[in-house]
């Protein structure tokens, strides 16, 4: 049996290129349903905010209606 003359000097196939990659879709700012970017806030630091912001406004709301009821007590 004779081989032909053309053969691979290496036991590693060459790769592949791959396909290129779909393009992205981007959604268009005057797009009505685009969903909104996510925030790069950690939940948990939203979480944090709430809670601060919550005990700031019952502590307002505390101080307000205290001060409303020493003026009537008075």
């Amino acid at each position: 049996m004779t081989r032909s003359a053309a053969r691979r000097h290496g036991a590693v196939q060459a790769d592949k290129s791959l396909p290129p990659a779909p393009p992205a879709f981007d959604n268009a700012p005057d797009d009505p349903y685009a969903a909104p970017a996510a925030s790069s806030t950690p939940w948990y630091w939203r979480f944090v905010m709430f809670l601060w912001l919550t005990s700031f406004v019952i502590l307002l709301m505390y101080e307000w209606l205290a001060g409303i009821f020493k003026s009537w007590a008075n």
